[in-house]
C-alpha cells in the first residue's frame, strides 16, 4: 500500500525537468515545441501510431511527458539527422547505466576524442572476412536449436515462452561465438554461457545489482585469463573473434572489455526480439518464406538477396524504434527552445513510415529493398550519426542466417496471434504469439 502511495505521489509531483522547461520558457524569446503534455507511457501502449499521428497534427517537433519527465519528440530522418549533427555536443546519448561495472560506460555515450578512440578500435576488430568464415558456425547454431524445438513440441506445446527461450539460446550462442570465438560444446562456451545466464537470467537487467556485478566480474576474469598470452596460440575461432582481433593489438583496457561484455548482453536480447519479429512475418507470409527456402544456397551478391531484404523490411516495420538523448544545456532548434534536462526522442519507427520514402508504409514488402533501395535519409535501422551501431552488419548477418535456416528446414504456423504489445524495451508480437515448426519438403534441386 505504501509503495502504491509513493508511486501515486511521484506521478502527481512534476519532475524537475518539467518545472525547468516551463521556467525557462517563461523567460526565453523562444517557445517550447507545440503539443499538450500527454503521458506517452500510457497513450503509446494503447495506440502504437500515436506519435506518428501527433506529428501529422503538430509537425515534426512536439512536446510530451514520458515516465513523468519532459520529452521532446522528433519525427523524420532528415530533421533528426540535422539535430544530431548541429547539436551533438548539446545532447548526451541515454542508455543503460553500467558505471558500477566499468568506467566511462557504453561507447554510445562517449563523445569527442574518447569516442573516436574506442570506435576505431572496434572497427579494426570487425573483419568482413571473419564474418563470412563464421557463417557455417552460425548456421549450425540456428539449425540445431530450431530442430530441437520442433522435435520437442509434445513437451512445450509451442508455448510462446518456449519459442522465446529457443531464440534466446540461438542469439546467445551466436553472440558468444562472434565476440569471443567460443563454440558450443567447449569448456570456454560453457563457462561464458553460465556467466551470461547469471548476468541476465530473464532478459536484460536495467538496474544493476550485486548479482550482475558478480556475474560481470566472473566473465571478465575468465576472458582475460583465456586470452592472455601469445594470440597465435589461441584456437582459430578465438583469433578471428572480435576480442581475438583486439588482443592482436594488446589486451583491451577495462573500458573496452566492459563494452564487449555488455554488447553481447544487450545484443542477445535485441537479436532474439528481432528474430521473433522475423518469425512473425515469416508465418504471416508463407509464400515469402518459400522463396527464401529456395533461394540460391550460395551467398548472393550484396543487395541481391531476398532474405536480406526481408530482414531490412522487418527492421523498418517493427524493430528500429528510437534514439534517445538528454539535453545537457538549453539550445534552440528550428525556432523552438530545447531546455536542459529534456529527454529528446528521435522517432525511427515513425520516420520509417514516411509515405514519400516508403509507399504504402504499413504494407510488408521486402521488394522495396531490391528494386530501389532507400537512402540514408529515408532508412536508418542502426542509428543516424557517428554513434551508429558498429555491429549493424553483424546483426544483419545473424538475422539472414537465422531466417535462411528457419526457411530451409521448416514451415511456420502462427499460434496465439494478436496485436503487437509494448514490452519492457521494445514493441513485440502479441504476448501469446508462438510458432509451430513443421519439416519442409523442398522440391529437388534442378
Amino acid at each position: 500500500m505504501l509503495a502504491n502511495l509513493q508511486k501515486s505521489l511521484r506521478r502527481r509531483l512534476p519532475h524537475h525537468s518539467i518545472v525547468y522547461a516551463h521556467a525557462r520558457a517563461a523567460v526565453s524569446r523562444h517557445r517550447l515545441p507545440p503539443g499538450k503534455l500527454v503521458r506517452l507511457d500510457e497513450v503509446e501502449k494503447a495506440e502504437r501510431s500515436f506519435l506518428l499521428n501527433q506529428s501529422a497534427r503538430l509537425g515534426p517537433i512536439f512536446k510530451a511527458i514520458g515516465w513523468n519527465e519532459f520529452w521532446i519528440c522528433i519525427v523524420g530522418l532528415p530533421i533528426g539527422r540535422r539535430l544530431l549533427r548541429d547539436h551533438g555536443d548539446d545532447l548526451k546519448p541515454m542508455t543503460l547505466d553500467v558505471s558500477a561495472l566499468f568506467p566511462r560506460g557504453f561507447l554510445r555515450q562517449m563523445q569527442g576524442e574518447e569516442h573516436r578512440k574506442y570506435r576505431k578500435s572496434l572497427n579494426r576488430a570487425i573483419k568482413p572476412d571473419d564474418l563470412a568464415e563464421s557463417t557455417r558456425g552460425l548456421e549450425a547454431i540456428a539449425t540445431r536449436a530450431l530442430a530441437r524445438y520442433a522435435a520437442t513440441e509434445g513437451e512445450h506445446h509451442n508455448a510462446a515462452d518456449a519459442y522465446i527461450a529457443t531464440l534466446s539460446t540461438i542469439t546467445s550462442e551466436m553472440m558468444i561465438q562472434l565476440f569471443f570465438g567460443a563454440t558450443s560444446g567447449t569448456e570456454a562456451f560453457d563457462r561464458l554461457m553460465a556467466g551470461y545466464r547469471k548476468l541476465g537470467p530473464y532478459g536484460l537487467v536495467w538496474n544493476i545489482t550485486a548479482k550482475q556485478e558478480e556475474a560481470f566480474a566472473e566473465i571478465r576474469a575468465y576472458l582475460i585469463a583465456r586470452f592472455s598470452g601469445d594470440p597465435a596460440q589461441l584456437p582459430p575461432a578465438m583469433r578471428q573473434s572480435v576480442l581475438g582481433r583486439m588482443v592482436e593489438d594488446g589486451m583491451p583496457d577495462a573500458v573496452m572489455m566492459g563494452n564487449l561484455i555488455y554488447m553481447v548482453e544487450t545484443g542477445r536480447y535485441d537479436s532474439y526480439s528481432l528474430f521473433r519479429w522475423l518469425t512473425k512475418h515469416a508465418a504471416d507470409h508463407p509464400a515469402m518464406l518459400d522463396r527464401i527456402a529456395q533461394e540460391d544456397q550460395a551467398e548472393p551478391q550484396p543487395g541481391k538477396s531476398f532474405t536480406e531484404a526481408f530482414v531490412l523490411e522487418t527492421l523498418r516495420m517493427d524493430q528500429s524504434e528510437r534514439l534517445m538523448r538528454r539535453a545537457q544545456r538549453d539550445f534552440v532548434f528550428d525556432g523552438y527552445l530545447i531546455p536542459k534536462y529534456a529527454t529528446v526522442r528521435v522517432c525511427l519507427w515513425e520516420s520509417h513510415k514516411a509515405p514519400d520514402a516508403f509507399p504504402a508504409p504499413f504494407h510488408f514488402d521486402p521488394e522495396r529493398f531490391l528494386h530501389q533501395p532507400p537512402t540514408g535519409e529515408q532508412f536508418a535501422p542502426f542509428g543516424l550519426d557517428h554513434h551508429r551501431c558498429p555491429f549493424g552488419d553483424m546483426s544483419l548477418k545473424m538475422s539472414v542466417v537465422f531466417l535462411r535456416m528457419l526457411a530451409r528446414a521448416h514451415t511456420v504456423t502462427p499460434l496465439g496471434d494478436g496485436l503487437p504489445v509494448r514490452g519492457a524495451y521494445h514493441w513485440e508480437p502479441a504476448s501469446k504469439f508462438g510458432a509451430r515448426l513443421r519439416p519442409r519438403a523442398l522440391p529437388p534441386t534442378p
